[in-house]
């Protein structure tokens, strides 16, 4: 288990270091066939132009089954429902795709993990056994989950690089400062997976039980860095989406308060750590509003985000969600850096990042603007408010009701 984990460890590192999708896609094959020890993996991508899912990487199949094979996307979306869902399918009985091609091919059984990002199919992993007697177990689903879903973020990434290749060589310092934001939280993760594997190690070898305070600690650390690329990664792809007009909006009915509080109980325990901030809600015990809840999560994250992030000596972050004049307003506070007068007008444009004192912070330059993006789709507005440098800044968002 710990070989195959540190195995784990090697390739996702790896992966996320690939950024051409023809060389990324047979790679994330041969490490999910290697992994579980399987006979053959398939990488089955979304294909819009045939409304299907497709191989578009393989290792131990024919080239023609990886050809012919097709998934039908309305089937798909019916099987793999589940962002992270892993399914073991005896292909005798209950086939994925062409009967007669797997049959020809010999293949028995299937691990099938769903891949998806933002509540939208990738694709599929498939890793397959032609053994009939073989099982996949527990150990085998929970890595290759976890595989699963650095493939997910692997995918993505090599995305979002392939559509950035195509903009002017002015572009080439973003795509530096995209790709340290992006590696930096695996330094962390890196750090805190080592620290673990040698308590367990330590714990097996001496035969006494591990602290499991300090894995649940160990465990919300790296949970809040993965949470922090997903961050990233959403943001980067929103701003593509803008970009092409394509950043559509789901809306329903939530408790905004609800959904207010739930954020900011997120920074609580994300900076309890540190101890420099501290958090103040002022919101109505509730607040029904119709609008995409994830787009709006994804709002409050960034704007509490740099309100924590600008203000460097800490203090009380306050945010306060009222009706008003037909609208919810919610206001966020913080007693940080602040914004000079001239910098005000220029702020909340893509890749666009403050002077002075701001332009010393690590970023990209799109939370801001992100914010405003999902504010403006709901038919509101997002303002900044600032006295001056040193003087904190105060972001106002109206979302009509």
């Amino acid at each position: 288990m710990r070989d195959r984990l540190q195995k784990l460890h090697d390739v996702t590192n790896e992966m996320l270091g690939i950024m051409e999708l023809d060389r990324l896609y047979p790679r994330i094959a041969d490490v999910a066939k290697s992994l579980d020890t399987a006979d053959a993996a398939a990488l089955m991508i979304v294909d819009r132009d045939e409304n299907a899912l497709v191989i578009r990487g393989y290792s131990g199949l024919s080239p023609g089954y990886a050809e012919s094979q097709r998934i039908p996307l309305e089937r798909a979306l019916q099987h793999y429902r589940l962002p992270g869902s892993a399914v073991v399918r005896d292909l005798r009985t209950a086939p994925l795709g062409d009967p007669d091609l797997i049959r020809a091919e010999g293949l028995a059984k299937v691990l099938a993990l769903s891949l998806a990002r933002e509540g939208e199919l990738l694709g599929a992993l498939h890793i397959y056994t032609r053994d009939p007697a073989r099982d996949f177990d527990e150990i085998d689903c929970d890595l290759a989950q976890i595989l699963a879903a650095q493939v997910s973020v692997a995918i993505a990434n090599a995305r979002l690089f392939t559509q950035l290749q195509t903009v002017d060589e002015e572009r080439e310092q973003f795509l530096s400062i995209v790709s340290h934001e992006l590696r930096t939280p695996l330094t962390p993760l890196k750090a805190l997976a080592q620290l673990q594997l040698g308590r367990l190690r330590r714990s097996q070898a001496r035969g006494t039980p591990m602290d499991l305070e300090a894995l649940e600690r160990n465990l919300e650390s790296i949970e809040r860095q993965v949470d922090r690329m997903n961050g990233l990664v959403s943001d980067l792809l929103s701003v593509s989406r803008a970009g092409r007009g394509q950043l559509d909006m789901d809306p329903a009915p939530f408790d905004l308060a609800a959904e207010v509080r739930d954020v900011v109980a997120r920074y609580v325990a994300a900076s309890r750590e540190e101890g420099r901030h501290s958090f103040a809600v002022d919101a109505p015990e509730t607040l029904t509003y119709d609008g995409d809840q994830a787009r709006i999560d994804q709002l409050l994250m960034n704007l509490i985000g740099n309100a924590v992030k600008y203000s460097p000596r800490g203090g009380q972050v306050a945010v306060k969600l009222a009706r008003q004049n037909g609208a919810a307003e919610i206001a966020i506070s913080d007693p940080g850096i602040g914004i000079p007068a001239d910098d005000l007008p220029r702020l909340g444009g893509a890749f666009t990042r403050g002077v002075g004192k701001a332009a010393t912070f690590a970023g990209m330059g799109i939370g801001l603007y992100v914010a405003k993006l999902v504010a403006e789709r709901h038919g509101g507005s997002l303002q900044l408010e600032s006295a001056g440098e040193d003087k904190g800044t105060t972001v106002r968002v109206r979302l009509p009701l």
